[in-house]
């Protein structure tokens, strides 16, 4: 419709800039309505860019004598280009694609409640409760202040919380309360106040569709937490995704299933876990570099150089992995190699 309303008007279209629209679609409107442009600027929708950036960009292509056309879906940048006496053209959306956008919408804005209002279970563990005859009032004081502190945090969740024996707490809540940033703040701050109490806490967050499902994912990622050094907190959803550790610059996100027949394949040359095999594959992509010397990788998997340099042995062995480089110290010493992962 914009296109031809320049055609009305007896302008050029040989040289235009668009926005908003994706290049797929601006590509076979093109050819459907026979337009041979000799240049096209395009700058399709997105989020992160201001609307006047749009506009800045529209008019440094015209005063380069680049364009002789403009094309803008927002009402605020064909407003400006109309009032600074740019020839710009307004690209309405049409009935049916108001109605097409609204459905998904719809259907997004359902997908989203529906999975906020999925089972959500966190694992709550005491760890160094110490039981002696000696501590043993103070710690029932210490005990108090602590199950205080977490009943004001499952409040401010809106969660139900069970009690089993000493030193473990089931929380139960809503997806939606429970997995994003706000709430693993909370966790964060929850754990720090009870280490000035005299205990460490470990987290596990469990998703799934029913119940059952999540306090099992919950106690999966709670041992995750227990294992690890700082008493990291992990998340294992419906799907067997297990994500974390949460809020660090490390966190990653795999698939505790194998379902493809090549990391089943590479498990069985090799010996490795299916979930190790996944695991460096997410580490690969966040640093995006397949090169390892084998105390890095210690320290993404959080293993010992010694299980390290093993691992790596064995994909070397399996030809999936090769020696690309040696590193010498500046301090001399035995030179490290540096292993490219090949899968």
């Amino acid at each position: 419709k914009a296109f031809l309303q320049v055609r009305n008007a007896n302008m050029s279209l040989e040289k235009f800039s668009i926005d908003v629209v994706e290049n797929e679609i601006l590509e076979d409107i093109l050819k459907e309505i026979d337009i041979n442009s000799k240049e096209v600027f395009s700058k399709p929708f997105s989020n992160q860019i201001d609307e006047m950036e749009y506009a800045k960009w529209h008019i440094k292509l015209y005063k380069e004598n680049k364009i002789d056309v403009m094309f803008t879906g927002f009402a605020g940048v064909y407003n400006e280009l109309k009032k600074q006496g740019y020839p710009v053209f307004r690209l309405e959306a049409t009935r049916p694609l108001i109605k097409v956008c609204y459905e998904n919408v719809k259907t997004s804005y359902a997908l989203n409640k529906a999975q906020s209002s999925q089972i959500a279970v966190e694992i709550l563990h005491l760890v160094d409760y110490k039981g002696s005859k000696e501590n043993y009032y103070s710690n029932m004081i210490k005990k108090s202040e602590v199950d205080k502190v977490i009943v004001e945090y499952v409040k401010s969740i809106q969660g139900s919380l069970f009690n089993f024996g000493r030193d473990e707490y089931i929380i139960f809540a809503h997806r939606g309360a429970i997995n994003n940033e706000i709430n693993y703040n909370k966790l964060f701050k929850l754990q720090n106040d009870i280490k000035s109490r005299g205990f460490s806490l470990g987290v596990g967050i469990g998703i799934g569709v029913t119940a059952y499902q999540a306090e099992a994912n919950g106690y999966k990622a709670l041992k995750r937490c227990l294992d690890s050094n700082d008493f990291e907190i992990f998340s294992i959803d419906e799907n067997e995704t297990i994500k974390g550790p949460l809020g660090s610059d490390n966190e990653l996100a795999y698939s505790l299933i194998a379902s493809e027949e090549y990391i089943i394949d590479i498990s069985s040359k090799t010996g490795l876990s299916c979930e190790s095999i996944v695991k460096i594959m997410a580490i690969s992509e966040i640093r995006q570099s397949k090169v390892y010397d084998t105390k890095e990788l210690a320290d993404y998997l959080g293993i010992s150089d010694r299980s390290s340099r093993r691992i790596l042995n064995k994909l070397v062995e399996a030809d999936l992995a090769r020696v690309c480089a040696k590193e010498t110290s500046k301090g001399g010493g035995r030179p490290k190699n540096l292993i490219e992962i090949l899968f």
